[in-house]
């Protein structure tokens, strides 16, 4: 009898952390709506999960659809209705997801792929990847997580004691951490106390 695993701290924090701006952006068609890069999804399971350990099995429902069409400027464009049906697995966590979607493209493959990607980010938004995404908060959330990390990485600078030190821990920082305006006032003001 195998027993599943519980999500520890470090893990549902990263879960809950916001993706990275550029995982982000607007909805070609969609102006209401965003959407997320699937890469970064793919990136926030192996951060979590770790490599090979969660799976992704797509089954096509139903034939890939063909329509011809004719564009506003006249010229004729065949496109691909794809419908996928895609899971998630994690089965060291008990985690199992579902999801139905939908894609169109110039090329059937393309079509499913993009089905299958626009799965891939619903079904982790409900573990929590990029739910402020799907909330319409994103840019509020990455701003709020951003201001307390900064905060944190403040709080440690006044903490050391030594100019190599503040020097080495800063060197071991995101750059956006280092460019940080507050973090860069921060540094220098703990240097001159030095």
């Amino acid at each position: 009898m195998s027993t599943q695993s519980q999500l520890s701290k470090d893990q549902i924090a990263l879960i809950k952390k916001p993706l990275p701006k550029e995982a982000v952006m607007q909805h070609p068609t969609k102006q209401n709506l965003s959407t997320i890069k699937a890469i970064y999804v793919t990136e926030r399971l192996n951060d979590v999960f770790g490599i090979g350990s969660w799976t992704i099995t797509t089954d096509i429902v139903g034939d890939v659809m063909e329509k011809t069409r004719t564009t506003s400027s006249g010229r004729e464009r065949t496109e691909y209705t794809a419908i996928l049906k895609t899971i998630l697995q994690i089965p060291q966590y008990g985690i199992y997801y579902e999801s139905i979607a939908s894609s169109v493209n110039d090329d059937p493959g393309d079509a499913c792929k993009g089905a299958t990607t626009d799965a891939i980010t619903k079904i982790c938004s409900y573990i929590g990847i990029g739910i402020d995404v799907f909330k319409g908060q994103h840019d509020t959330a990455l701003q709020n997580y951003e201001n307390s990390a900064v905060t944190n990485y403040i709080d440690a600078v006044k903490k050391l004691n030594s100019k190599d030190g503040i020097t080495d821990y800063a060197k071991s920082l995101p750059d956006d951490i280092k460019m940080n305006p507050s973090f860069r006032k921060a540094v220098a003001e703990k240097l001159k106390t030095l």
